[in-house]
């Protein structure tokens, strides 16, 4: 995916555009790759797991996406009642589940962690809000600019893609 991105925007418009410019072609992919990049650079002393997208579905014992320490990242592109009772699962085992969907999803999950009832104990946050929250945390810790924060994560994005991925066309270059 070539996008143009312009740097004048903000970081949020930025990770808007790649998941936009993503939703039809990605089934996920993108959404949790990205996740994946961001926590990679955010935590560089920490291995971050790598896997194909729909290989962790069909894990039995899978957690969730991401499990770094007592957090577990479940990164969604629509979220469901399934994803919901492996968040309340975490719970009970004493883990933190954090729901990372997009923007027009985050309702919708909202609402299916009240009918789960775990509402007050788990933390949803829109993608969009997760990366960008942490470029603009990562630039300033590393002082850098944001844009170049971004592309450091799209190359590690990238990198991850290529190596447990089939489908490269999904690999991202920002101009």
């Amino acid at each position: 995916m070539k996008l143009e991105i312009d740097q004048e925007c903000s970081p949020q418009a930025w990770v808007t555009t790649i998941l936009e410019n993503a939703e039809s072609t990605s089934g996920g992919v993108v959404e949790q790759q990205l996740v994946g990049a961001k926590l990679t650079k955010r935590f560089k002393w920490i291995s971050v797991p790598n896997h194909p997208v729909h290989a962790g579905d069909r894990q039995a014992e899978h957690r969730g996406d991401f499990a770094i320490s007592k957090v577990v990242y479940h990164v969604t592109a629509v979220p469901s009642g399934d994803v919901l009772r492996k968040c309340a699962k975490n719970l009970k085992l004493g883990l933190h589940p954090v729901l990372l969907t997009s923007c027009e999803q985050e309702n919708k999950a909202r609402v299916l962690a009240q009918d789960e009832g775990i509402d007050k104990e788990l933390t949803i946050f829109s993608i969009e809000d997760f990366v960008a929250l942490n470029i603009i945390e990562l630039a300033t810790e590393e002082n850098k600019d944001f844009f170049g924060v971004l592309k450091e994560i799209i190359e590690i994005y990238n990198k991850r893609l290529s190596e447990v991925e089939t489908d490269l066309s999904l690999q991202i270059e920002v101009r």
